[in-house]
């Protein structure tokens, strides 16, 4: 989006594609592949969950079922909510901004075209809403309640709190630097994922500050917390921008999903100046598409979270 120019114009289907997908591919945790994206879903997907598979003797010619340890299918559904962007910009606020980038030339990241300017503001702010309800939508990290501060969708600690997690703390209270380690080693890691590269902790980047000065005041030369805070007993942290305080999950991509319909033709985009329509000095921003999460196995994640 940042290299194209943007029209004035009302956009569907794929047309609409580069608008869109520049504003909901952009959260930090669906651009740095997090979590398993899904482009093609409209109104809901069925993830498939393999497991099991038994080896016999292979003594005879004849097609024999195996008793126990047999191959079974779960499934899980991802379900999409419709979305939109009604966002009416005041040109003046962004044309001062806009024109100060412009004043450093080839050094400039700004578009040329004020309208593409605005267009990418849009979609800016738009990646941060869809970043902050992939994670915490109808999820209030202070007591695990539904009452959060983002609502356009449930988030992964949404779907978390409605489940039953195979490895699940209640917390009392809020995490400091001087209870962290211990909520951390309180929560075991489930066998289907331990020691598994793929497995990651994820925790927000306020708790990761206060596992770092936990780690450095327990460390003789503290200026080595500076590494020791990137992985926790050799599983690598993850920070997403979105991502709740006082909440730590043990989980791997593969099992965590977002789903939109950016592969779809139910996606629009408009973009409106209304200058030479109403006289207002505005631009007007216009997107619809979906979204939604999904955790296709609950017995392979582990969770801490504050429950009061």
């Amino acid at each position: 989006m940042a290299n194209a120019t943007i029209a004035v114009g009302t956009y569907a289907g794929e047309a609409a594609r580069p608008y869109v997908a520049a504003a909901v591919l952009s959260a930090d945790t669906i651009a740095n592949g997090y979590v398993t994206v899904r482009e093609n879903v409209h109104s809901k997907a069925v993830l498939r969950k393999f497991s099991g598979v038994a080896i016999q003797a292979n003594d005879d010619c004849a097609f024999s079922t195996p008793s126990s340890g047999q191959l079974t299918l779960g499934e899980a559904v991802l379900e999409c909510s419709a979305l939109k962007v009604n966002e009416q910009v005041c040109n003046e606020d962004l044309r001062a901004t806009w024109e100060g980038a412009q004043m450093s030339g080839q050094n400039s990241s700004a578009p040329a075209d004020f309208t593409t300017f605005v267009a990418q503001y849009v979609a800016a702010k738009t990646a941060e809403a869809i970043e902050r309800n992939l994670w915490q939508g109808n999820y209030d990290s202070t007591d695990g309640g539904t009452d959060g501060t983002y609502t356009s969708f449930d988030g992964i600690c949404a779907k978390i709190v409605a489940g039953t997690p195979g490895e699940e703390d209640l917390l009392t209270g809020a995490t400091t630097s001087a209870n962290i380690l211990a909520r951390l080693n309180g929560l075991a890691v489930p066998a289907v994922i331990a020691g598994d590269p793929n497995t990651k902790l994820f925790m927000s980047r306020a708790m990761k500050q206060l596992y770092y000065e936990a780690i450095a005041g327990t460390a003789e030369l503290t200026y080595l917390a500076d590494g020791f805070a990137q992985n926790y007993k050799g599983y690598q942290i993850i920070t997403p921008a979105g991502m709740p305080d006082d909440t730590f999950l043990f989980a791997q991509r593969e099992n965590l999903y977002f789903g939109t319909d950016l592969l779809t033709d139910h996606i629009n985009a408009s973009v409106l100046s209304l200058r030479e329509v109403t006289g207002d000095d505005v631009t007007r921003v216009i997107m619809q598409f979906s979204g939604g999460t999904q955790i296709v196995d609950l017995d392979a994640i582990a969770v801490a979270r504050r429950s009061s």
